[in-house]
């Protein structure tokens, strides 16, 4: 049976990855899905965090929201041969803008967040869950569902600092043509539109949608629709 493994964002719970998760054992008869924590994560001990993280995967499809869609492509960047199809929601090349990346958020806007998460953890991570759900409809109802991972405050900054550095568009340019599928959100506070475009022509081998009124929680908000376009890309050819 294909075992498909579903990776959470940053400091937030593989369940709110359920809803999906069902909808896609409907689609897909015959497939299981397994919903899986992320580990905790730095840039200095990132290669045998990512070994970790391999191991304890079945082989299979990849679906990965934000952070877990980025740690997705680099296991595939590793992996090819065990993670032949990759999927992200509302993931970025680069969560942070470069100079030759500007489709991201901010660097000021970054450092504040950062920092406010050094500050006060509790309170940033309230504000980064309304970040997580405006632009939906009932962002407040959205809110209610989050669930947040059971990471510490060190633990969750430590990811949050490796977020804001990892650059996955040497990865996404030299996967396999097919083999990765990204599903972006229009009314995202956090990966913005034109990041859609600006994947189509870093990696035009690539599958890149966009739901235009689809908000960052895209796999809460839209399961559904998510479900519809990664049955046709899992069935389609490789």
């Amino acid at each position: 049976m294909t075992e498909i493994s579903l990776l959470p964002g940053w400091a937030l719970s593989a369940s709110n990855l359920e809803p999906l998760a069902d909808a896609l054992v409907e689609r897909l008869p015959g497939v299981g899905c397994g919903l899986c924590e992320l580990p905790p994560l730095q840039l200095s001990s990132l290669e045998d965090d990512l070994q970790a993280l391999a191991a304890a995967l079945p082989d299979g499809p990849l679906i990965g929201w934000s952070l877990g869609g980025m740690l997705a492509v680099q296991l595939q960047r590793r992996f090819p041969q065990r993670f032949t199809r990759v999927v992200t929601l509302a993931s970025n090349a680069c969560f942070v803008a470069r100079a030759d990346w500007s489709a991201a958020m901010p660097v000021d806007t970054y450092k504040t967040f950062l920092q406010n998460m050094r500050d006060s953890p509790e309170r940033t991570l309230r504000r980064f869950g309304l970040l997580v759900t405006q632009g939906a409809e009932q962002p407040r109802e959205l809110v209610k569902q989050l669930q947040w991972d059971q990471a510490d405050p060190l633990q969750r900054l430590q990811a949050l600092s490796l977020l804001g550095l990892l650059d996955n568009r040497a990865a996404m340019r030299g996967a396999a043509a097919g083999s990765q599928l990204h599903c972006l959100a229009g009314q995202d506070e956090l990966v913005p539109a034109a990041a859609a475009e600006a994947l189509r022509q870093l990696a035009p081998q690539q599958q890149v949608l966009l739901h235009g009124q689809a908000c960052h929680a895209l796999p809460l908000q839209q399961p559904d629709w998510l479900a519809g376009q990664i049955a046709g890309f899992l069935q389609g050819a490789p």
